[in-house]
């Protein structure tokens, strides 16, 4: 079987792992009906087939759903080979997420990480319609306050995007400029991004985030 299937037994392991964390995600109820996507650069596996200069990902596919995904993975995924100019997608008649466009630019210049990872926490939507958003330093001080594991496991803090529309170039360019060595970025208004070496650790990192925003809020409560 060509490498540039999904169906190749050497993406097997990648994909039970996707599997298992989709499944989670939609247990956590991060992922109404399509919400969220993820992007995995799997260079090194084609590699091992076949010459290439391309960067390849394993996509989500436009309008899958993580709970579908932890059933059907190969289903609801891609493959695509990229380079400067041009995408090509595998099989050729499946789509990726309309976010592609961020995906595409974040894993492009982001070499220290092969995952992306996107969800829609309630909480980390709530909290960014709050003013504090518009002071990145003093909500990171006070997310690590709040919950002491999240500076251990992400020391750089979270990133904050301005509101930008779903899936345009301006979410990709915003993303971008606001990013440094941050390994979580929260869209305004949308969701939570982190990024990792590995599937396992993204989701740490998004469930230490929502975590110290649940408890952002619990205390709110408690303080009324």
């Amino acid at each position: 079987m060509n490498i540039t299937s999904i169906n190749h037994p050497d993406y097997q392991p990648l994909l039970d792992k996707i599997a298992e964390v989709a499944a989670q995600i939609h247990s956590y109820g991060w992922a109404e009906a399509n919400a969220g996507n993820l992007s995995i650069d799997v260079s090194d596996i084609v590699g091992k087939h076949i010459p290439t200069a391309e960067k390849w990902y394993i996509v989500s596919r436009t309008g899958s759903r993580y709970r579908q995904t932890a059933i059907r993975p190969h289903d609801n995924l891609l493959l695509i080979s990229c380079n400067e100019d041009q995408d090509t997608f595998f099989p050729e008649a499946a789509k990726p997420t309309s976010e592609w466009i961020s995906h595409r630019c974040l894993q492009r210049e982001n070499a220290r990480f092969s995952v992306v990872l996107h969800t829609h926490p309630a909480e980390i939507i709530a909290l960014s319609s709050l003013p504090i958003m518009q002071h990145p330093e003093e909500l990171n001080q006070l997310m690590a306050s709040l919950l002491p594991e999240l500076p251990l496991y992400l020391p750089e803090g979270v990133a904050i995007c301005p509101h930008q529309p779903p899936g345009s170039l301006q979410l990709c360019q915003s993303s971008q400029k606001v990013l440094t060595d941050q390994k979580a970025l929260i869209w305004t208004g949308h969701g939570l991004l982190t990024f990792a070496s590995d599937l396992d650790e993204a989701l740490d990192y998004m469930e230490i985030i929502v975590k110290a925003a649940r408890v952002f809020f619990l205390q709110a409560g408690l303080q009324r």
